[in-house]
Order: structure tokens, then sequence, then C-alpha cells
């Protein structure tokens, strides 16, 4: 039986269906690696325009800060 199958396969890999198959596959992999490709420079805008953001929050928050703790020292003083 395996014998019979073992020709088989040997018959099939070098058919028009085989060479049909593999192209396919490469065609599909070649697709894979594009999308890959193009989701890790996506996740990279991503991330850098998320880090961007999130500096200028930090920048708008500070002068606040230092604002109301200047604004406590102050009011303690005149007490």
């Amino acid at each position: 039986m395996i014998d019979n199958v073992n020709q088989f396969l040997g018959s099939v890999a070098g058919s028009e269906l085989a060479r049909t198959a593999r192209r396919s596959a490469r065609t599909i992999w070649n697709a894979h690696l594009a999308a890959l490709e193009t989701t890790r420079v996506e996740a990279g805008k991503v991330i850098s325009l998320a880090i961007g953001e999130g500096q200028k929050l930090v920048r708008r928050a500070q002068p606040a800060t230092v604002t109301r703790k200047s604004a406590r020292r102050t009011t303690r003083r005149a007490a």
C-alpha cells in the first residue's frame, strides 16, 4: 500500500497540478510577507504618533503643575 502511495505522490509531484499548487503557495507566502511589512511600517507610525501626543500632554501638564506648587507656597507664606 505504501509503495502505491509513494508512486502516486511521485507522479503527482511533477504534474501541472503540483506546479500550480506550488505557484499558488508562493503567491500566498509573498502576500503574507507584504502584509507583515505593511503592518510593521504602519505600527511604527502609530507608535511614533502616540509618543508624540504623549510628549505634548506632558509639556502641557508641566506648567500647570509648577503653577499649583508655586501657588501653595505663596499661600502658606502669606498665612
